[in-house]
């Protein structure tokens, strides 16, 4: 239904506001559970309840929990992704050690999840700063799948993507689940459509200690990372608290593309008690970085003049001028956790949370042209001259506010859990056109009333946009036989997005610039149903069927005509089947899906709105495994096969790498680690022919309706690290054969894996 009065939505979202906190209060009293045996069997002396077990979703879920589950064998141990014989989905589990070792000092969040199986994606402006990271799971794009942080979904408001540069750096991920699939209705958020990536933060120590690396590497990047583990502080009742600050500075390999960025960390567990724990985290990160947000990329005639490490330039009278073209932002991402235990098989789990974003970018319209060729980013205003450089300061600042409670109920025949999650967001973005050259406004646009005045504003757009959405979920873990575990479940979605611009002017084709005001609800009940069957202890097998959603983004609200926009949101039903054996010095895991997506969404003809129209396919065969020697050596292996089909348009959708591979060999003997890996990302298309055969600008020949694909790409890295006891030296490099392959061209710009990248580190432990 479409706008919806605004009085039964505030009363609604007063009833479930109020409803959360009734139940956290009801819930100090009536739920509580036995504390992970599986925990408590390793020595954790931490107090309170751990969630839930990780066999379907992976949120809810306590980190060591997975990775106890998972790494049950020395092979499981070493490997770098890794699977768990309770899983009931295909996953990939990768630990804070290798993530510590083999990947780079100064990445991101999603370099940590680069390894794994189906994951395609690659930096490419080298040094760990800027917005140039962005993954692809199983072929859906960022923005399609969830990504979360200790269980809580985070992304922008206009549509779910994120910015790796933005939020943690890889020294705040303390280890990663990549879910190959919907989950179990208990996973949270605006993206279950394609799977989700799960990051954890780091543990917090019992123990003192303190940490100081220092790194130093191509393109002079440094990285300075402060760890202060205070370990439990009898003082304050057993109190633990975990600082981490991240500092790094790189000037980037392509050209004048540099930044600085800062993180800083805190994680404070508290017992309250024998049965209840108490966490509060916070982080925070800014960094400013130049980079043209017309792009990243270049045309293949600026490859030709100037490599392919062009970007920007020094010089102000060209639109490709640094100072023209850079980033501000600042972000934090705060919870608290309350949890506990209070016998006879209940337990409560809650996460109140909040975070914020804010950008601030300056900007040219186009990077397309050559320097000292004619301008092609110019001014709109025509009084102006030709020769000013036009652009735009945009901005983008939100505040999401939310909370997930979950209580579980355990008997011997199975485990109930129910919860739900209750969401609010406001957001504020505006786009104002700027005569760079001049540092005045460029006042390209008329007067909307009548008689018109010519060149009166420069407001392209002025909005505030919120949403609210609750969902509401059930999942019984079902074990009717011994080694037989059967989880049904059930989810409820509501999401409520609200547009109100003074000055819209994007959108459909024929959108007529002006203000805007629009409300959708999106609703739906989707369900789910795995199984787990484990054949021997160290064989198991499992099967899924999901339904995932997709919340369109906040763009479809950009129409004339709001009341024929009965857009639908895309949907996907996947069906799954995979095999785990685990067991002494092998892991070997496999799996086959297929997922059915529904509901696409596209322009009606007339320009005047959307529609749901097209369905399409995805599906592919997945596998990782590693053998783990006496001596310390584990060698692995992982890969896929990707298909993604328009059904309606009878041809392969674009940007979906069509297979994944890696290899390597990983070895861990006393002081010693070294790491070696060969990562390859298959073919992609990424654009149709029409009806006339042509060459790109690369030189690829395309006959009449050809598809255009661009090559693989392959990432060869080592490391190798000693530690002395109180120093470790760690020497480490990243694409060794400097392999400049492209990985994405669209809208006339292509960009390229980053070059050779070597790093070392020295880190000082007490």
């Amino acid at each position: 239904m479409f706008n919806k009065t605004r009085s039964s939505r505030r009363f609604l979202r007063a009833a479930l506001l109020a409803g959360s906190a009734v139940g956290m209060a009801w819930a100090g009293g009536a739920w509580a559970a036995p504390a992970d045996a599986a925990a408590d069997a390793n020595g954790d002396t931490s107090g309170g309840a751990s969630r839930s077990t990780a066999g379907t979703g992976s949120e809810g879920v306590d980190v060591d929990t997975i990775l106890i589950e998972a790494e049950r064998n020395r092979a499981a141990a070493e490997a770098p992704v890794k699977a768990s014989l309770d899983q009931s989905q295909p996953k990939s589990i990768i630990s804070r050690r290798y993530i510590e070792q083999a990947t780079p000092e100064t990445g991101d969040f999603t370099t940590t999840v680069l390894i794994a199986p189906s994951i395609g994606g690659i930096a490419s402006n080298g040094g760990g700063v800027g917005e140039t990271n962005k993954v692809t799971l199983r072929g859906f794009a960022d923005g399609q799948f969830n990504i979360t942080y200790d269980g809580m979904a985070f992304g922008d408001t206009n549509d779910p993507t994120h910015h790796p540069a933005s939020y943690f750096p890889a020294s705040t991920i303390g280890s990663a689940v990549v879910d190959r699939g919907p989950g179990a209705a208990g996973d949270l958020g605006q993206a279950n459509f394609g799977g989700a990536i799960h990051y954890f933060s780091p543990t917090v120590d019992d123990t003192f200690g303190l940490s100081q690396k220092i790194t130093f590497g191509s393109f002079n990047t440094q990285n300075f990372v402060s760890t202060i583990q205070t370990g439990k502080l009898d003082e304050l009742g057993g109190t633990k608290i975990l600082l981490n600050f991240d500092e790094r500075q790189s000037d980037g390999e392509l050209s004048f593309s540099g930044g600085d960025a800062q993180n800083q960390l805190i994680k404070i567990q508290v017992p309250i008690s024998e049965k209840w724990q108490a966490t509060l985290f916070a982080t925070h990160n800014r960094t400013h970085f130049y980079q043209s947000d017309a792009g990243p990329g270049e045309t293949w005639a600026q490859v030709v003049a100037y490599g392919k490490d062009f970007a920007l330039n020094d010089n102000p009278k060209d639109e490709h001028y640094y100072k023209y073209n850079q980033q501000r932002k600042s972000s934090d991402f705060d919870y608290v956790n309350l949890k506990g235990d209070l016998g006879d098989g209940y337990s409560v789990d809650n996460d109140a949370y909040t975070n914020f974003y804010s950008n601030q970018t300056e900007s040219v319209n186009d990077v397309t042209g050559l320097v000292g060729a004619a301008n092609t980013s110019a001014v709109g205003n025509k009084n102006l001259p030709k020769t000013d450089i036009g652009g735009y300061s945009k901005g983008n600042r939100y505040r999401v506010f939310g909370d997930i409670l979950r209580g579980n109920k355990d008997w011997t025949f199975g485990t109930l859990k129910v919860g739900g999650l209750v969401e609010t967001s406001s957001t504020d973005r505006h786009n104002l056109l700027q005569d760079l050259t001049q540092g005045i406004d460029d006042l390209k646009y008329s007067s909307l009333t009548t008689p018109v005045v010519k060149n009166i504003s420069n407001v392209k757009t002025l909005e505030d946009s919120s949403w609210f959405q609750y969902q509401l979920f059930a999942d019984f873990e079902l074990r009717p036989i011994e080694r037989l575990t059967i989880t049904p479940g059930v989810k409820y979605v509501n999401f409520d997005r609200t547009v109100d611009a003074a000055m819209e002017n994007s959108g459909v084709t024929n959108f007529t610039r002006g203000p805007l005001h629009g409300d959708n609800v999106y609703d739906k009940t989707l369900k789910f149903l795995t199984a787990n069957y484990k054949i021997t202890p160290d064989v198991a097998v499992y099967a899924q069927y999901a339904t995932g959603f997709l919340i369109p983004s906040l763009s479809t609200l950009y129409v004339n005509n709001l009341d024929l926009n009965a857009l639908k949101p895309q949907e996907t039903t996947n069906y799954q089947l995979g095999a785990v054996w685990s067991r002494d010095n092998v892991t070997v895991d496999a799996d086959i899906y297929k997922i059915d997506v529904t509901n696409l969404s596209v322009a009606d003809p007339t320009g005047q709105f959307y529609v749901n129209a097209g369905n399409a396919r995805y599906s592919g065969v997945e596998g990782q495994a590693a053998y783990s020697f006496d001596n310390g050596v584990t060698f692995f292996v992982n890969g896929s096969i990707n298909a993604a089909k328009d059904l309606t348009a009878h041809q392969g959708l674009t940007k979906v790498p069509k297979w994944t591979d890696a290899i390597g060999v990983l070895f861990n003997q006393g002081p010693w680690q070294m790491t070696l890996s060969r990562k390859q990302v298959g073919r992609q298309v990424v654009a149709y022919n029409g009806n006339t055969a042509t060459t790109t600008a690369d030189g690829t020949f395309l006959a009449p309706g050809q598809a255009w694909e661009i090559p693989e790409y392959t990432t060869t890295d080592a490391s190798v690290s000693y530690d002395f006891g109180m120093v470790r030296l760690k020497l480490a490099a990243f694409n060794l054969a400097n392999d400049r392959a492209i990985t994405t061209y669209g809208g006339g710009l292509y960009t390229f894996q980053a070059g050779r990248q070597i790093q070392g580190t020295i880190q000082v432990k007490y």
